[in-house]
């Protein structure tokens, strides 16, 4: 590997620069152990760039605008996620946020989201379990539900394909 510095714990990092932009990216290579810790022990922030950006912008008052901007793209979304939750999935838990990009729910007892997972796999929808989000254990009903980047007509067919997956592993128990 061109440049790559090796160290005397086994792990090796290149920094290139590119000499249009002074910019550097860095890399790992190594264990997966070692790069999981280097990572944990490693504080990453944005680069210069960006925050100088989103500085001005801010300074020139462009964010409330935006969030305006934002708040009227994403509410139609939100509330198709909602209300799709309260058709296909009543006996649900849901969070009723304000706005963001998640609708968190959980499950009714006795289901998993680990089975809810792999059942809605088989309906080719993806999902996110909120175990990441209980940092001290929990959250086995827990999922994330992402509405941001769907039009509300996949929102209303995934919460159904959502319902027909829980629906699989209630009679499968």
């Amino acid at each position: 590997m061109h440049g790559a510095k090796e160290d005397p714990h086994g792990r090796s990092c290149e920094t290139p620069r590119s000499p249009l932009t002074a910019r550097s990216l860095g890399f790992l290579v190594g264990s997966p152990t070692l790069i999981a810790k280097i990572a944990e022990d490693t504080y990453i922030s944005a680069g210069y760039l960006a925050q100088a950006t989103a500085f001005e912008y801010c300074r020139h008052g462009l964010l409330p605008g935006q969030i305006d901007r934002l708040k009227m793209l994403y509410a139609p979304r939100l509330d198709t996620c909602l209300g799709a939750i309260d058709r296909f999935m009543p006996e649900t838990a849901t969070t009723r946020p304000d706005g963001g990009f998640f609708v968190s729910i959980t499950l009714p007892p006795g289901i998993d989201t680990t089975a809810v997972r792999e059942a809605a796999a088989k309906r080719a929808l993806n999902l996110a379990d909120g175990l990441a989000f209980f940092p001290e254990g929990g959250g086995q009903r827990s999922l994330r539900l992402p509405f941001c980047a769907l039009t509300p007509a996949e929102i209303e067919e995934g919460i159904r394909r959502l319902a027909g997956s829980v629906a699989d592993v209630l009679r499968a128990a």
